[in-house]
Protein backbone atom coordinates (compact mmCIF):
# COMPACT_ATOMS: atom_id res chain seq x y z
CA UNK A 1 0.00 0.00 0.00
CA UNK A 2 1.44 3.64 -0.79
CA UNK A 3 1.59 6.39 1.72
CA UNK A 4 -1.08 8.05 0.07
CA UNK A 5 -3.55 5.19 0.01
CA UNK A 6 -2.51 4.30 3.68
CA UNK A 7 -3.42 7.90 4.23
CA UNK A 8 -6.51 7.53 2.42
CA UNK A 9 -8.03 4.59 4.60
CA UNK A 10 -6.69 6.54 7.27
CA UNK A 11 -8.37 9.09 7.33
CA UNK A 12 -11.78 7.02 6.04
CA UNK A 13 -11.53 4.96 9.78
CA UNK A 14 -11.36 8.23 11.13
CA UNK A 15 -13.93 9.70 9.21
CA UNK A 16 -15.90 6.36 10.48
CA UNK A 17 -15.07 6.41 13.99
CA UNK A 18 -17.02 10.24 14.47
CA UNK A 19 -19.95 8.70 13.03
CA UNK A 20 -20.19 5.73 14.46
CA UNK A 21 -18.14 5.42 17.58
CA UNK A 22 -19.29 2.02 18.85
CA UNK A 23 -18.06 0.94 14.81
CA UNK A 24 -14.07 0.74 16.79
CA UNK A 25 -14.97 -1.28 19.90
CA UNK A 26 -10.99 -0.79 20.58
CA UNK A 27 -10.04 2.31 18.51
CA UNK A 28 -6.34 2.36 20.06
CA UNK A 29 -5.04 0.80 17.56
CA UNK A 30 -6.46 3.46 14.59
CA UNK A 31 -5.32 6.06 17.41
CA UNK A 32 -1.80 4.68 16.65
CA UNK A 33 -1.87 4.75 12.99
CA UNK A 34 -2.86 8.43 13.24
CA UNK A 35 -0.45 9.49 15.63
CA UNK A 36 2.34 8.24 13.83
CA UNK A 37 1.42 9.68 10.35
CA UNK A 38 -1.12 12.24 10.60
CA UNK A 39 -1.43 13.73 14.11
CA UNK A 40 -3.56 16.29 13.55
CA UNK A 41 -5.93 14.24 10.70
CA UNK A 42 -8.22 15.66 8.44
CA UNK A 43 -11.68 14.16 8.17
CA UNK A 44 -13.87 16.45 6.03
CA UNK A 45 -14.19 19.32 8.27
CA UNK A 46 -12.73 17.81 11.32
CA UNK A 47 -9.20 18.34 12.65
CA UNK A 48 -8.77 15.45 14.61
CA UNK A 49 -5.59 15.31 16.95
CA UNK A 50 -4.03 12.28 18.46
CA UNK A 51 -0.55 13.51 19.91
CA UNK A 52 0.00 14.32 23.83
CA UNK A 53 2.03 17.37 22.65
CA UNK A 54 -0.96 18.22 20.14
CA UNK A 55 -4.00 18.09 22.43
CA UNK A 56 -2.15 19.84 25.17
CA UNK A 57 -1.06 22.42 23.13
CA UNK A 58 -4.54 22.75 21.19
CA UNK A 59 -6.56 22.59 24.68
CA UNK A 60 -4.59 26.02 25.67
CA UNK A 61 -4.43 27.85 22.00
CA UNK A 62 -6.86 31.07 22.91
CA UNK A 63 -7.73 30.81 19.16
CA UNK A 64 -10.05 27.71 19.44
CA UNK A 65 -13.41 28.99 20.73
CA UNK A 66 -15.82 26.27 22.38
CA UNK A 67 -17.90 29.05 22.58
CA UNK A 68 -18.59 29.33 19.00
CA UNK A 69 -18.69 25.34 18.36
CA UNK A 70 -21.68 25.16 21.41
CA UNK A 71 -23.38 27.65 19.15
CA UNK A 72 -23.04 26.04 16.60
CA UNK A 73 -24.24 22.32 17.99
CA UNK A 74 -27.13 24.32 20.01
CA UNK A 75 -28.45 25.90 16.24
CA UNK A 76 -27.80 22.17 14.27
CA UNK A 77 -29.72 20.52 17.18
CA UNK A 78 -32.54 23.17 17.55
CA UNK A 79 -35.62 23.54 15.37
CA UNK A 80 -36.78 27.42 14.93
CA UNK A 81 -39.36 28.33 17.94
CA UNK A 82 -41.81 30.44 19.28
CA UNK A 83 -41.29 29.20 22.52
CA UNK A 84 -39.31 31.49 24.74
CA UNK A 85 -38.84 28.73 27.64
CA UNK A 86 -37.23 26.67 25.10
CA UNK A 87 -35.08 29.40 23.82
CA UNK A 88 -33.77 30.21 27.83
CA UNK A 89 -33.26 26.50 27.80
CA UNK A 90 -31.03 26.58 25.02
CA UNK A 91 -29.33 29.71 26.20
CA UNK A 92 -29.02 28.21 30.12
CA UNK A 93 -27.02 25.08 28.13
CA UNK A 94 -24.73 27.29 25.98
CA UNK A 95 -24.01 29.61 29.07
CA UNK A 96 -22.67 26.61 30.63
CA UNK A 97 -18.59 27.37 31.90
CA UNK A 98 -17.70 24.59 29.62
CA UNK A 99 -19.43 26.04 26.93
CA UNK A 100 -17.62 29.47 27.15
CA UNK A 101 -14.50 31.33 25.89
CA UNK A 102 -12.52 33.99 28.12
CA UNK A 103 -13.37 36.40 29.70
CA UNK A 104 -16.74 34.41 30.60
CA UNK A 105 -15.15 31.07 31.28
CA UNK A 106 -12.76 32.51 33.65
CA UNK A 107 -15.30 34.96 35.62
CA UNK A 108 -17.98 31.70 36.00
CA UNK A 109 -14.98 29.25 36.91
CA UNK A 110 -13.41 31.81 39.73
CA UNK A 111 -16.98 31.92 41.28
CA UNK A 112 -17.48 28.10 41.27
CA UNK A 113 -14.56 27.59 42.19
CA UNK A 114 -15.82 29.14 45.45
CA UNK A 115 -18.46 25.97 46.00
CA UNK A 116 -15.99 23.42 44.76
CA UNK A 117 -13.13 24.44 46.76
CA UNK A 118 -10.81 21.36 48.13
CA UNK A 119 -12.34 21.66 51.72
CA UNK A 120 -15.65 21.82 50.65
CA UNK A 121 -15.17 18.63 48.48
CA UNK A 122 -13.69 17.13 51.63
CA UNK A 123 -16.89 17.67 53.56
CA UNK A 124 -18.26 15.48 51.08
CA UNK A 125 -16.61 12.14 51.77
CA UNK A 126 -18.49 10.97 54.29
CA UNK A 127 -22.04 11.17 52.46
CA UNK A 128 -20.01 9.48 49.34
CA UNK A 129 -18.67 6.33 51.65
CA UNK A 130 -22.33 6.42 53.22
CA UNK A 131 -23.39 5.42 50.43
CA UNK A 132 -20.62 3.63 48.54
CA UNK A 133 -21.07 1.43 51.37
CA UNK A 134 -25.05 0.51 51.39
CA UNK A 135 -24.86 0.25 47.42
CA UNK A 136 -22.24 -2.20 47.75
CA UNK A 137 -24.11 -3.88 50.70
CA UNK A 138 -27.04 -4.09 48.31
CA UNK A 139 -24.99 -6.55 46.16
CA UNK A 140 -23.47 -8.65 48.98
CA UNK A 141 -24.31 -12.17 48.72
CA UNK A 142 -25.71 -12.13 44.84
CA UNK A 143 -24.39 -14.35 42.87
CA UNK A 144 -24.15 -12.16 39.76
CA UNK A 145 -25.49 -8.62 39.05
CA UNK A 146 -24.70 -5.87 36.51
CA UNK A 147 -22.05 -3.94 37.71
CA UNK A 148 -23.09 -0.79 36.24
CA UNK A 149 -27.00 -0.75 36.75
CA UNK A 150 -26.02 -1.85 40.36
CA UNK A 151 -23.19 0.42 41.60
CA UNK A 152 -21.62 2.51 38.85
CA UNK A 153 -24.37 4.91 37.94
CA UNK A 154 -26.10 4.99 41.16
CA UNK A 155 -23.59 6.49 43.14
CA UNK A 156 -22.45 9.67 41.97
CA UNK A 157 -26.70 9.90 40.96
CA UNK A 158 -27.13 8.96 45.06
CA UNK A 159 -24.77 11.44 45.90
CA UNK A 160 -25.34 14.59 43.66
CA UNK A 161 -29.48 14.13 45.21
CA UNK A 162 -28.06 14.11 48.54
CA UNK A 163 -26.01 17.17 47.67
CA UNK A 164 -28.72 18.98 46.26
CA UNK A 165 -31.31 18.05 48.40
CA UNK A 166 -33.46 16.32 46.27
CA UNK A 167 -35.41 13.09 46.17
CA UNK A 168 -33.22 10.18 44.95
CA UNK A 169 -36.20 9.90 42.36
CA UNK A 170 -35.27 12.72 40.37
CA UNK A 171 -32.18 10.87 38.93
CA UNK A 172 -34.35 8.57 36.43
CA UNK A 173 -35.59 12.37 35.12
CA UNK A 174 -31.89 13.52 34.38
CA UNK A 175 -31.23 10.22 33.75
CA UNK A 176 -33.51 10.54 30.30
CA UNK A 177 -32.89 13.65 29.66
CA UNK A 178 -29.35 13.29 29.82
CA UNK A 179 -29.63 10.05 27.81
CA UNK A 180 -30.65 12.70 25.26
CA UNK A 181 -28.29 14.82 24.86
CA UNK A 182 -24.86 12.90 25.08
CA UNK A 183 -26.22 10.32 23.00
CA UNK A 184 -26.73 13.19 20.04
CA UNK A 185 -23.45 12.89 17.99
CA UNK A 186 -21.59 16.23 17.88
CA UNK A 187 -20.25 15.75 15.05
CA UNK A 188 -22.57 14.68 12.82
CA UNK A 189 -25.81 15.65 11.39
CA UNK A 190 -29.14 15.15 13.83
CA UNK A 191 -32.13 13.45 12.70
CA UNK A 192 -35.31 15.26 13.37
CA UNK A 193 -36.15 13.12 16.14
CA UNK A 194 -32.98 13.60 17.64
CA UNK A 195 -33.41 17.17 17.48
CA UNK A 196 -36.79 16.89 19.09
CA UNK A 197 -35.47 14.74 21.51
CA UNK A 198 -32.69 17.36 22.47
CA UNK A 199 -35.09 20.02 22.98
CA UNK A 200 -37.20 18.85 25.07
CA UNK A 201 -34.11 17.26 27.32
CA UNK A 202 -33.17 20.99 27.18
CA UNK A 203 -36.05 22.43 28.52
CA UNK A 204 -36.87 19.65 30.80
CA UNK A 205 -33.57 20.34 32.79
CA UNK A 206 -34.05 24.49 32.26
CA UNK A 207 -37.97 23.94 33.82
CA UNK A 208 -36.79 21.40 36.94
CA UNK A 209 -33.98 23.52 37.67
CA UNK A 210 -35.60 26.69 37.48
CA UNK A 211 -38.71 25.95 40.02
CA UNK A 212 -35.39 24.37 42.68
CA UNK A 213 -33.58 27.17 41.93
CA UNK A 214 -36.86 29.72 43.06
CA UNK A 215 -37.44 27.52 46.15
CA UNK A 216 -34.11 27.80 47.35
CA UNK A 217 -33.91 31.15 46.82
CA UNK A 218 -36.66 31.65 49.35
CA UNK A 219 -35.02 29.78 51.99
CA UNK A 220 -31.03 29.16 51.81
CA UNK A 221 -29.88 26.15 53.38
CA UNK A 222 -26.71 24.16 53.31
CA UNK A 223 -27.16 22.52 49.87
CA UNK A 224 -25.22 22.61 46.97
CA UNK A 225 -28.20 24.26 44.54
CA UNK A 226 -28.36 26.74 47.69
CA UNK A 227 -24.28 27.45 47.65
CA UNK A 228 -23.96 28.05 43.59
CA UNK A 229 -26.86 30.53 44.57
CA UNK A 230 -24.65 32.17 47.02
CA UNK A 231 -21.45 31.41 46.00
CA UNK A 232 -19.09 34.77 45.33
CA UNK A 233 -15.60 35.68 43.97
CA UNK A 234 -13.28 38.39 45.60
CA UNK A 235 -14.75 41.03 43.64
CA UNK A 236 -18.29 39.98 44.80
CA UNK A 237 -19.50 38.66 41.88
CA UNK A 238 -22.02 35.88 41.46
CA UNK A 239 -23.22 33.71 38.90
CA UNK A 240 -26.38 35.11 36.38
CA UNK A 241 -29.41 33.17 37.21
CA UNK A 242 -29.09 31.54 33.52
CA UNK A 243 -25.75 30.51 34.63
CA UNK A 244 -26.93 28.68 38.00
CA UNK A 245 -29.08 27.01 35.84
CA UNK A 246 -26.25 25.86 33.11
CA UNK A 247 -24.05 25.06 36.15
CA UNK A 248 -26.36 22.69 37.39
CA UNK A 249 -27.25 21.21 34.58
CA UNK A 250 -23.09 20.93 33.95
CA UNK A 251 -23.14 18.66 37.01
CA UNK A 252 -25.55 16.45 35.74
CA UNK A 253 -24.54 16.20 32.29
CA UNK A 254 -20.85 16.50 32.61
CA UNK A 255 -20.28 15.42 36.13
CA UNK A 256 -22.46 12.59 36.96
CA UNK A 257 -22.16 10.57 33.03
CA UNK A 258 -18.19 10.74 33.40
CA UNK A 259 -17.79 9.45 36.95
CA UNK A 260 -20.22 6.33 36.47
CA UNK A 261 -18.29 5.50 33.07
CA UNK A 262 -14.99 6.03 35.11
CA UNK A 263 -16.36 3.42 37.35
CA UNK A 264 -17.49 1.24 35.11
CA UNK A 265 -14.32 1.71 32.33
CA UNK A 266 -11.89 1.17 35.40
CA UNK A 267 -14.29 -2.05 36.53
CA UNK A 268 -13.91 -3.64 33.50
CA UNK A 269 -10.31 -2.71 33.18
CA UNK A 270 -9.47 -4.49 36.10
CA UNK A 271 -11.39 -7.60 35.30
CA UNK A 272 -9.20 -8.00 32.13
CA UNK A 273 -6.36 -7.66 34.22
CA UNK A 274 -6.34 -10.00 37.10
CA UNK A 275 -3.13 -9.60 38.22
CA UNK A 276 -3.36 -5.65 38.51
CA UNK A 277 -6.61 -6.48 40.74
CA UNK A 278 -5.29 -9.27 42.70
CA UNK A 279 -2.78 -6.75 43.70
CA UNK A 280 -5.58 -3.80 44.38
CA UNK A 281 -7.59 -6.10 46.81
CA UNK A 282 -4.25 -7.04 48.34
CA UNK A 283 -2.97 -3.21 48.80
CA UNK A 284 -6.13 -1.20 48.53
CA UNK A 285 -3.58 1.84 49.28
CA UNK A 286 -3.15 1.82 45.89
CA UNK A 287 -6.36 3.08 45.03
CA UNK A 288 -5.27 6.56 44.38
CA UNK A 289 -2.70 5.53 41.99
CA UNK A 290 -5.43 2.61 40.06
CA UNK A 291 -7.68 6.10 39.82
CA UNK A 292 -5.41 7.68 37.98
CA UNK A 293 -4.34 5.06 35.71
CA UNK A 294 -8.01 4.08 34.68
CA UNK A 295 -8.10 7.16 34.30
CA UNK A 296 -5.45 7.19 31.43
CA UNK A 297 -5.81 3.80 30.38
CA UNK A 298 -9.53 4.36 29.24
CA UNK A 299 -11.03 7.97 30.30
CA UNK A 300 -15.04 8.20 29.78
CA UNK A 301 -14.28 11.32 28.44
CA UNK A 302 -12.08 9.97 25.40
CA UNK A 303 -12.75 12.99 23.20
CA UNK A 304 -12.64 16.87 24.16
CA UNK A 305 -15.88 19.05 23.28
CA UNK A 306 -15.40 20.18 19.75
CA UNK A 307 -13.75 23.56 19.28
CA UNK A 308 -13.54 25.81 16.47
CA UNK A 309 -10.69 27.74 15.01
CA UNK A 310 -11.01 31.13 15.05
CA UNK A 311 -7.80 31.53 12.87
CA UNK A 312 -5.62 29.51 11.24
CA UNK A 313 -3.67 27.62 13.69
CA UNK A 314 0.07 25.59 13.64
CA UNK A 315 1.21 22.61 15.86
CA UNK A 316 3.72 20.21 15.56
CA UNK A 317 1.16 17.50 13.89
CA UNK A 318 -0.52 20.29 11.47
CA UNK A 319 -2.62 22.71 10.18
CA UNK A 320 -5.97 23.59 11.72
CA UNK A 321 -7.51 26.11 9.25
CA UNK A 322 -9.59 28.92 10.19
CA UNK A 323 -13.16 27.27 10.52
CA UNK A 324 -12.64 24.04 11.08
CA UNK A 325 -13.82 21.89 13.72
CA UNK A 326 -10.93 20.56 16.47
CA UNK A 327 -11.52 17.25 18.26
CA UNK A 328 -9.12 16.68 21.04
CA UNK A 329 -8.75 12.62 21.59
CA UNK A 330 -8.02 12.42 24.92
CA UNK A 331 -7.52 8.44 24.80
CA UNK A 332 -5.28 8.89 22.03
CA UNK A 333 -2.75 11.40 23.82
CA UNK A 334 -2.80 9.19 26.95
CA UNK A 335 -1.72 6.37 25.27
CA UNK A 336 1.58 8.38 23.08
CA UNK A 337 4.36 6.53 23.66
CA UNK A 338 6.71 9.88 23.69
CA UNK A 339 4.87 10.47 26.82
CA UNK A 340 4.32 6.92 28.65
CA UNK A 341 6.42 4.37 28.68
CA UNK A 342 4.50 0.83 27.98
CA UNK A 343 1.67 3.25 27.39
CA UNK A 344 -1.04 0.03 26.05
CA UNK A 345 0.14 -1.67 29.68
CA UNK A 346 -2.41 -0.67 32.48
CA UNK A 347 -0.16 -0.75 35.55
CA UNK A 348 -1.88 0.41 38.64
CA UNK A 349 1.89 1.47 40.03
CA UNK A 350 2.63 3.71 37.26
CA UNK A 351 4.41 6.84 38.13
CA UNK A 352 4.62 9.89 37.30
CA UNK A 353 1.29 9.51 34.74
CA UNK A 354 0.33 13.16 33.58
CA UNK A 355 -2.72 12.17 31.52
CA UNK A 356 -5.09 14.45 29.54
CA UNK A 357 -8.52 12.43 31.18
CA UNK A 358 -9.54 16.20 33.06
CA UNK A 359 -8.26 17.65 29.85
CA UNK A 360 -5.83 20.65 30.08
CA UNK A 361 -5.28 24.43 30.27
CA UNK A 362 -8.05 27.06 31.06
CA UNK A 363 -10.68 24.12 30.55
CA UNK A 364 -9.05 21.41 32.84
CA UNK A 365 -12.04 19.92 34.80
CA UNK A 366 -13.00 21.64 37.84
CA UNK A 367 -14.83 19.01 39.42
CA UNK A 368 -11.69 16.44 39.00
CA UNK A 369 -11.22 15.93 42.65
CA UNK A 370 -14.62 15.51 43.34
CA UNK A 371 -14.94 13.09 40.68
CA UNK A 372 -11.60 11.63 41.83
CA UNK A 373 -13.09 11.38 45.17
CA UNK A 374 -16.31 9.55 44.09
CA UNK A 375 -14.43 6.74 42.27
CA UNK A 376 -11.90 6.01 44.85
CA UNK A 377 -14.15 5.79 47.52
CA UNK A 378 -16.27 3.18 45.41
CA UNK A 379 -13.13 1.47 44.19
CA UNK A 380 -12.35 1.43 47.99
CA UNK A 381 -15.86 -0.28 49.07
CA UNK A 382 -15.53 -2.65 46.20
CA UNK A 383 -12.17 -3.89 47.50
CA UNK A 384 -12.33 -4.67 50.36
CA UNK A 385 -15.91 -5.06 51.21
CA UNK A 386 -16.82 -7.93 48.22
CA UNK A 387 -15.42 -11.33 47.17
CA UNK A 388 -13.52 -11.11 43.88
CA UNK A 389 -15.63 -10.38 41.04
CA UNK A 390 -15.17 -11.68 37.74
CA UNK A 391 -17.09 -11.09 33.70
CA UNK A 392 -20.07 -13.00 33.80
CA UNK A 393 -20.66 -11.83 29.31
CA UNK A 394 -19.19 -9.62 27.29
CA UNK A 395 -20.41 -5.81 27.36
CA UNK A 396 -19.69 -3.50 24.25
CA UNK A 397 -18.95 0.56 24.45
CA UNK A 398 -22.02 2.37 23.23
CA UNK A 399 -22.28 4.63 20.04
CA UNK A 400 -22.15 7.93 22.03
CA UNK A 401 -19.58 11.09 22.35
CA UNK A 402 -17.98 9.07 25.71
CA UNK A 403 -16.30 6.03 26.12
CA UNK A 404 -19.17 4.30 27.90
CA UNK A 405 -20.16 0.90 27.95
CA UNK A 406 -23.92 -0.34 27.62
CA UNK A 407 -23.72 -2.95 30.78
CA UNK A 408 -21.41 -4.83 32.90
CA UNK A 409 -22.54 -7.92 34.12
CA UNK A 410 -20.32 -9.86 36.50
CA UNK A 411 -20.82 -12.50 38.64
CA UNK A 412 -19.02 -12.78 42.18
CA UNK A 413 -16.29 -15.94 42.48
CA UNK A 414 -16.65 -17.20 46.01
CA UNK A 415 -13.89 -19.11 45.50
CA UNK A 416 -11.57 -16.47 45.72
CA UNK A 417 -12.95 -15.72 49.25
CA UNK A 418 -13.21 -11.93 50.48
Amino acid sequence: MTTESANAALIADVQSLLEDHARFQDPYPLYARARSTLPVTAAGSVRFATSYKDVVALYRHEKLSRQQAARAESAAHSRETNDQTLKDARAAWTRMMINQDDPGHRRIRRILEVAFRPTQVAAWRSIMKRIADELVESVRGRERFDFRAELAYPLPERIICALMGVPYEDHALWGAWTDAVVASARTSKPSIETMAAVDEAHKNFYLYFRDLIAARRSGLADDLVSLLISAEDEDGNKLEELEVLGSLQMLIQAGHETTANLITNGMYTLLRHPDQYDLLRNDPSLVGSAIEEMLRYESPAHWSLPRIALEDVIVDGGAVPRGSTVVLALNAANRDPSMFDNPDMFDIRRKSNRHVAFAAGPHFCLGNQFARLEASTMFHAIVTQLPRLKLDGQPRFKSTFVRALDTLPVAIDYSMGR
